[in-house]
């Protein structure tokens, strides 16, 4: 079965490392890795079956939004290879901007 992928960008490494506690303690998902992009922009990845990774995004977005350092989320269910190649290229790309 395909994991799913799930992403959130947040202003501060302080609150992304939040932001992975709630999702790591509110569903079965598995951190896949944390991109600072800039010093202000970081990303975080997980992957697992859909429905946790959907209960993990919301949470974690719940807990930067509280702090106002919530830039975007999402939720890739089963993504394509390419996909998620295309996911991990864009932030490497972004730290070499």
């Amino acid at each position: 079965m395909t994991k799913s992928l799930g992403m959130i960008e947040t202003r501060g490494l302080a609150t992304s490392v939040a932001v992975v506690d709630a999702m790591l303690k509110a569903a079965d998902v598995r951190l896949v890795n944390q991109e600072t992009v800039d010093m202000a922009l970081v990303t975080v990845f997980i992957e697992g079956d859909s429905s946790a990774v959907r209960i993990a995004v919301e949470s974690g977005a719940q807990v930067a939004k509280q702090t106002g350092a919530l830039i975007a989320c999402a939720v890739v269910p089963r993504p394509d290879s390419g996909t998620r190649k295309l996911a991990e290229t864009q932030v490497k790309n972004w730290r070499m901007s």
